[in-house]
């Protein structure tokens, strides 16, 4: 009976501790379908500024919806043609996931038209991504966008937005 009531403890104990960790892992945000998020802002490598967004977080319905880097994919579909100008308002509902389901079906197959934009999606957008000065300014298509030169944090305008939005994850200033 001791060896059943020992092999039950260790048992708890293992589960116990594995619990723990990813509680820890959670907390931390080191899991990898966040890992993009932990700087609070689309951000730049400085390398290779074609790979800058290879490595954000994800923005969907449910994550980031209402945010500047909401906003910064919705200058994407935007300038890419799947949404107009107007729409820009850093708040990722029905219309922006339609819009991205139909931009990852050109750009990364139907396979791949999930409407949540990740890595995957933010980094094949960034191939669009050039510079006509070494990579100091940086233009989607022909549209500029700002990058801080200290952070790296990417920031955009349109005709709608309240001036400068910073490609923030949790906020959505001078968005509509």
């Amino acid at each position: 009976m001791s060896k059943t009531i020992t092999r039950t403890v260790r048992n708890s104990a293992r589960a116990f501790a594995a619990a723990g960790l990813a509680v820890a892992a959670l907390a931390t945000g080191t899991t990898g379908a966040h890992a993009g998020t932990s700087a609070g802002f689309v951000n730049t490598s400085w390398g290779d500024y074609h790979t800058d967004w290879a490595d954000e977080g994800l923005i969907s319905t449910t994550q980031h919806s209402r945010s500047g880097a909401a906003g910064l994919w919705q200058m994407v579909l935007w300038l890419d043609g799947y949404l107009a100008e107007s729409d820009v308002d850093c708040q990722f509902g029905p219309k922006t996931q339609a819009a991205t389901k139909a931009w990852q079906a050109r750009y990364l197959g139907a396979s791949e038209a999930d409407g949540v934009v990740g890595p995957k999606t933010f980094g094949r957008a960034s191939q669009n991504l050039m510079s006509t000065d070494n990579g100091f300014s940086i233009q989607y298509h022909s549209k500029y966008l700002g990058r801080d030169k200290f952070t790296g944090r990417y920031f955009f305008d349109t005709a709608y937005t309240h001036g400068f939005v910073n490609a923030d994850y949790n906020s959505s200033t001078n968005c509509r």
